[in-house]
């Protein structure tokens, strides 16, 4: 009976060591199965990326198409351009707010020519500098503290109204 009871602990042991190494080999076949997850969920991310990479290729070819050729003067202002013409046109504003009776002549030839330099910076040329610039000499030729006459300052507010209208119609 010992030896019966000898092979039955053998056999115990033998099957307890079999249950751990199914225990493993489900363990490892779960894993292996992760892996093959991942690679494939890798190869499905790269598939992605490289559609995403042509597709970003296209964009940049089309902006750059869009960026290079020239604008039709018909072709709808950009929004760019609005808020250009918004910011040139806040500056006239401003300006029209130091436009007012009593206003001393040299005072607001200084604002006028800040005013056409600011425009000058952004990029604005033609007739409405060149006006800017003969109200400022006329301007100058009044008193260090002479007021503007009524006459002078109904014309320049005039000319401000035109050049809002020039500077607007950049648009």
């Amino acid at each position: 009976m010992t030896e019966d009871t000898y092979i039955r602990a053998k056999l115990t042991e033998i099957n307890g060591a079999i249950e751990r190494l199914t225990d493993m080999l489900n363990r490892m076949i779960e894993v292996m199965s992760k892996i093959q997850e991942v690679q494939d969920s890798n190869s499905d991310i790269a598939i992605v990326v490289a559609a995403n990479s042509e597709k970003l290729d296209e964009l940049k070819q089309i902006v750059k198409n869009i960026s290079s050729a020239p604008m039709d003067s018909s072709s709808p202002a950009t929004i760019a351009d609005k808020g250009a013409v918004s910011g040139l046109s806040s500056v006239l504003d401003t300006l029209e707010t130091q436009i007012r009776d009593g206003v001393i002549a040299s005072d607001l030839a200084q604002k006028i020519n800040e005013a056409e330099s600011m425009l000058e910076e952004r990029g604005v040329t033609g007739a409405v500098l060149v006006k800017m610039n003969r109200w400022t000499r006329i301007l100058r030729t009044y008193g260090r503290v002479d007021t503007i006459s009524p006459q002078d300052l109904g014309k320049l507010r005039t000319d401000l109204k035109e050049w809002s209208r020039d500077i607007s119609s950049r648009k």
